[in-house]
C-alpha cells in the first residue's frame, strides 16, 4: 500500500531533467511524482530545510543474498596481518563443535607484510578440527585447510578447467566449486533472511534499487515470496545465474518477469577471474607472474550457446569480464549476435581493463559498461606491479567511455566493496582513496565530473534495466524513488562527500529508511 500523499518542500531537488534541473518542491501521490513546484495544500507537508533530494541511487551490480550471508560470516576485510586472521579463526573455532564449518570472506594478501598467497599451515594450527573456507576479497579465490581437503576428498594436484590450486590450499575460480558443493545448504527461510538483511543495509545507504548479479532458482523463489509478502524495502532487477541451464530454458519460455518491485529479464555469466587473484584473462602475462595470463572460465562454444539463447528469447546478457583478453572474448561473441547499433542493452559487468579497439566495439554494438568505481581505487596501489606501467591506462576508462557515448551503469559489487553509493561516487570523481591518495587522482584523465558521476548511478543504471521511462530522474508520473542527502554532493568539496549523511530513502513514495527524520 502506498502512504498518504505528501509534499517535500524547501529543498534543493536535483531532477536530472534538463528542462527543470533544480526545483524546491515536489509532491508525491500513489507512489509517483504527482507534481513539481506546485505543493498541494491539502496534502501532508514535509519541510526539507534545505536538504538535497536526488533520484534514488541505483546500484547496478550488487549481490544482495551474499551480503546478507556475509554479515553472518567471519569478516576478514581490511585485516592487515595474517597472524590477526589466525587469531580470528581460532576464536571462532572455540564457539563451534569439531566438524562444523568456518566460513569467512574478505582476506587480501596485498595488505599483508608478505603479499603472497598464504599456505595452509596457519589455518591448520588455528582450527585443527574444523573445515575452513575463506573467500578472498574479490570472491575469485578461497583459502582452505587440511580438514577441508580431507572432508571433501579434494585432490589438490588435479588440473581444473578454468581454475587452479596454489600452495595446496588456495583455490582459484572454478577450483572452488568442488568445495562449495560441501558447504552447508541454507533453507528458504535463511535465504529470505539474508535477502532482507541485504535489502535493509542497502536502504540505509540511500539505495532504492539493486541489480542482483547472480540469482539462483532458490533466490528467485525467495525474492518472489518477499515481494508478494510486501516485505522488500527496495526494488530489485534480477540476473539469472548462467550455470542454471535447464532453469533458464524453462524461465525463457515464460518470458520476462515484470513486476514493479522485482524484474527479471537478464542472465549473468562469468568469463574470467579478477586481477587481485591473477585470474583475470590478459593478452600478455602478469608482470609479477610471467607464466600466467589468467583464466577463461567457460568455452567459446558454451558462451556462444548462451548468447544465442538470450538473443533468440530477447533476454539481456550481462557478462563478467575484467581482463583485456576477457573483455575481448566477450565482445567477440556479443558482436556476432548484435552486429551494430541495437536496443538489446547487453552488458559487460566490470569492463575493468579495456583496449581502445574494444571500446570502439562497445560503441558499435550499443553495449553497456556496468562498472564499479571503487574497484579502481581499491586496486590502484598494486596494479603497476601486477600489470605493468604500460597497461595502466586500460583500467577503469570511465571518461573515455562516456566520450564515446557508451552508457555506464554504476554500482559497487557489494559485498566485495562496501555497497555505499557515496563511496562509489567519491571514487568516480576523485580516483583517490579515502585518505586523499594519490593527490589529483590515479590515472586522472579518466575522472568524471560531478554530474556525470551522478548520472551513472541513476539514469545510466535505470537505462541498463530498461526502466528509463519511469525511474532514474524526477519527473511527473515517474516512480517516487528518492534519496535525501544532508549536502549537495554535486558541489561540495570532495572530502565532504564521504561525510554526507543519508537523511532518508524513499521507494514508491514510502519512506523505507529515515522515518524518524520527518
Amino acid at each position: 500500500m502506498n502512504s498518504e500523499p505528501f509534499n517535500l518542500v524547501n529543498g534543493k531537488i536535483i531532477t536530472l531533467n534538463r528542462s527543470f534541473p533544480i526545483v524546491e518542491n515536489i509532491t508525491i501521490k500513489n507512489g509517483q511524482i504527482y507534481s513539481i513546484d506546485q505543493p498541494n495544500s491539502s496534502f501532508k507537508t514535509i519541510n526539507l530545510n534545505g536538504a538535497v533530494v536526488i533520484p534514488g541511487f541505483i546500484d547496478a551490480h550488487f549481490h544482495i543474498k551474499n551480503l546478507g550471508q556475509r554479515l553472518d560470516m567471519v569478516n576478514l576485510k581490511g585485516i592487515k596481518s595474517i597472524n590477526e586472521i589466525a587469531k580470528i579463526i581460532a576464536n571462532k573455532s572455540k564457539s563451534l563443535q569439531p566438524g562444523e564449518w568456518i566460513e569467512g570472506f574478505g582476506w587480501d594478501q596485498n595488505l599483508w607484510d608478505n603479499p603472497e598467497f598464504p599456505n595452509k599451515d596457519i589455518l591448520n594450527a588455528a582450527a585443527p578440527n574444523n573445515p575452513i573456507f575463506l573467500t578472498r576479497i574479490d570472491g575469485h579465490s578461497a583459502w582452505i585447510n587440511d580438514v577441508t581437503i580431507q572432508y571433501t576428498n579434494l585432490d589438490t594436484s588435479t588440473n581444473v578447467p578454468g581454475g587452479s590450486i596454489i600452495n595446496d590450499c588456495i583455490l582459484i575460480d572454478n577450483a572452488m566449486n568442488n568445495v562449495r558443493d560441501y558447504l552447508p545448504k541454507p533453507d528458504k527461510n535463511l535465504i529470505k533472511k539474508w535477502l532482507l538483511t541485504g535489502a535493509h543495509y542497502a536502504a540505509e545507504r540511500g539505495i532504492t534499487n539493486v541489480h542482483d548479479a547472480w540469482q539462483s532458482p532458490e533466490i528467485i523463489e525467495s525474492m518472489l515470496e518477499l515481494v508478494q509478502e510486501n516485505k522488500m524495502p527496495i526494488k530489485c532487477y534480477g540476473m539469472i545465474g548462467a550455470s542454471f541451464k535447464e532453469y533458464i530454458k524453462t524461465f525463457f519460455n515464460k518470458g520476462h518477469h515484470s513486476g514493479t518491485n522485482y524484474k527479471i529479464r537478464s542472465v549473468k555469466a562469468f568469463i574470467d577471474g579478477a586481477l587481485g587473484s591473477r585470474g583475470a584473462a590478459l593478452h600478455e602475462p602478469y608482470s609479477d607472474d610471467h607464466c600466467n595470463c589468467g583464466l577463461i572460465l567457460i568455452s567459446k562454444e558454451e558462451f556462444d550457446e548462451l548468447a544465442s539463447l538470450c538473443y533468440n528469447y530477447n533476454f539481456q546478457l550481462c557478462t563478467h569480464a575484467i581482463g583485456d583478453r576477457g573483455n575481448q572474448f566477450v565482445l567477440d561473441t556479443y558482436q556476432k549476435y548484435l552486429k551494430n547499433q541495437n536496443n538489446r542493452r547487453w552488458r559487460i559487468e566490470h569492463a575493468q581493463m579495456l583496449t581502445t579497439g574494444d571500446i570502439n566495439r562497445l560503441k558499435e554494438c550499443s553495449i553497456i559498461a556496468s562498472m564499479q568505481p571503487s574497484h579502481c581505487t581499491s586496486d590502484m596501489k598494486w596494479l603497476k606491479d601486477r600489470i605493468g606501467e604500460h597497461r595502466l591506462h586500460r583500467i577503469s576508462r570511465w571518461k573515455t567511455l562516456l566520450e564515446n557515448d557508451i552508457v555506464i551503469a554504476g554500482g559497487s559489487d557489494c559485498p566485495i566493496e562496501e555497497g555505499n553509493p557515496l563511496y562509489e561516487y567519491y571514487a568516480a570523481v576523485t580516483r583517490m582513496d579515502h585518505s586523499g591518495f594519490p593527490k589529483g587522482g590515479w590515472q586522472a584523465q579518466e575522472l568524471l565530473s560531478r554530474m556525470e558521476a551522478l548520472n551513472i548511478f541513476t539514469t545510466g543504471a535505470s537505462f541498463a534495466e530498461f526502466s528509463e521511462n519511469y525511474r532514474g530522474t524526477i519527473e511527473v508520473g515517474y516512480e517516487a524513488d528518492l534519496t535525501i542527502l544532508s549536502d549537495d554532493i554535486t558541489s561540495i568539496s570532495s572530502d565532504k562527500i564521504l561525510k554526507t549523511d543519508i537523511i532518508a530513502t524513499i521507494v514508491n513514495g514510502e519512506v523505507v529508511y529515515g522515518k524518524n527524520n520527518f
